[in-house]
């Protein structure tokens, strides 16, 4: 039997530890912190295929949602849930008849019917677009559930041991080193979001990464008002099942590529605050927390999965980690058993090597 050593606990990390572990395989996760920190703590959880970049893209985000399902139903995990997601941001026109193409889901409501679906609104567009098949991964629940079920299965957990560099040997990664010492491998997984360049480098992999920062804001327990996923025209807005609205500090943050603002921790608590007050008929919110980390971006916007061209040592860095992790948990397992993916074909690591 190989002995796969996953680093990395994050929701990527956690989910291809659990399909691992569930197809009878030896696993060691390894990470620096905890189970869920990371940019997985400051994620806003929005299972979705409504963004994408690319038609390729739009697909591997729509087989992220089926995934989802899939996971759901055969591991019994619980914090997904589908929500359905409600947008007025944007050119409503242009993103309707580009999923309509697509073969996407998408129903056009005029304000009446937006005020029956959430009432809570305090104004209302004309217009917006609801996604019905979309969702939520409560990202710190699905982690720590999928974590639990690879444990339970015959996983090992190390935390609070960070992975220092690669160990490589002739012609193949043959483990890592931590702080503790060495951990042999058969194999090697990164799944360890805006650290990855560091590690690859020494091995003479280039991968790019954007600077993109996860402020993510949550507000005290408050009585239920939303039902859904709101992508307003400054901010995307929900509500847990707890009550605790989440709210991201930049506008159109699915958007990773363009300018973005950086703000302080009093700016970014206050202009979240406002954009809640400014959309929902709710008292005075209290903040909670404030989740400060930096999404997993490759230089390009778009993932990194799959082999790196050195033998034993498998990647999988992205944004949009939430909508992806079912997905990517499988595809990688089967590819390191011998079943190649050709949806993963665009996101290998080699378009970034130069020569």
């Amino acid at each position: 039997m190989s002995r796969f050593l996953v680093v990395g606990a994050g929701i990527i990390g956690a989910a291809i530890a659990e399909r691992l572990t569930a197809r009878g395989e030896e696993v060691v996760v390894v990470d620096g912190g905890l189970v869920a920190g990371g940019a997985t703590a400051a994620s806003f959880g929005w299972i979705n295929a409504s963004f994408y970049a690319d038609e390729a893209h739009f697909r591997l985000r729509r087989e992220g949602l089926r995934a989802w399902r899939r996971v759901s139903e055969r591991t019994g995990v619980r914090g997904v849930s589908w929500t359905g997601t409600l947008t007025w941001e944007g050119d409503l026109d242009a993103q309707e008849a580009a999923l309509y193409e697509l073969g996407y889901e998408v129903t056009r409501l005029d304000g009446k019917s937006l005020s029956y679906l959430e009432p809570a609104l305090r104004k209302p567009p004309d217009a917006a677009l609801a996604f019905h098949l979309e969702g939520v991964g409560e990202p710190q629940q699905v982690t720590q559930g999928l974590m639990d079920r690879a444990v339970a299965a015959g996983a090992q957990l190390i935390l609070g041991q960070r992975v220092r560099s690669l160990l490589a040997g002739d012609d193949a990664v043959v483990g890592v080193e931590t702080d503790a010492g060495l951990l042999p491998a058969d194999h090697v997984i990164l799944a360890t979001g805006t650290g990855t360049s560091d590690l690859l480098a020494p091995l003479g992999l280039d991968l790019p990464m954007l600077d993109r920062p996860a402020d993510m804001v949550v507000t005290a327990p408050a009585p239920s008002m939303l039902g859904h996923i709101l992508v307003t025209e400054e901010r995307e807005i929900r509500q847990d099942k707890a009550g605790r609205f989440w709210l991201p500090s930049n506008p159109r943050h699915q958007v990773v590529t363009g300018a973005v603002e950086a703000f302080h921790q009093e700016q970014i608590t206050q202009r979240s605050l406002d954009v809640l007050m400014r959309t929902v008929v709710v008292d005075e919110p209290r903040v909670e927390q404030l989740i400060r980390a930096k999404r997993p971006v490759p230089g390009d916007g778009l993932p990194v999965v799959g082999e790196t061209g050195i033998g034993g040592l498998t990647v999988a860095v992205m944004h949009s980690g939430v909508t992806l992790a079912a997905l990517v948990g499988e595809l990688v397992a089967h590819e390191i058993e011998g079943e190649a993916s050709e949806m993963l074909a665009p996101y290998r690591l080699a378009r970034f090597q130069k020569g």
